[in-house]
């Protein structure tokens, strides 16, 4: 089956969706910076622990691993928050978010 790069993968909504492709037999890799996320969350899936948008991580990850496709579940999602600092929810929600694509 085909290889799927899961961003924010150690998440919460993210881990979910890992365990699910997981349990049907696609090879999952998951890039997340645990700064919201657990190590534990990943399960059978491999873990690369980095920024979804830095080039010099996902560059080599998506050679090496033949990513065929692109779960990205890495955006912040605090109402609250995203009121206090729009610039970094913009920031990573919106610009990072085209550096990966």
């Amino acid at each position: 089956m085909a290889s799927v790069l899961v961003t924010g993968g150690a998440g919460y909504i993210g881990s979910h969706i890992v365990r699910r492709l997981t349990g049907s037999g696609w090879e999952v890799t998951v890039l997340d910076d645990l700064s919201e996320g657990h190590r534990a969350a990943v399960g059978e899936a491999s873990l690369v622990v980095g920024d979804f948008a830095d080039p010099a991580v996902l560059d080599p990850l998506l050679q090496a691993e033949k990513v065929e496709y692109i779960v990205h579940m890495a955006a912040f999602c605090q109402v609250g928050e995203s009121v206090a600092d729009p610039a970094r929810y913009y920031d990573n929600n919106v610009s990072k978010s085209l550096r990966l694509l």
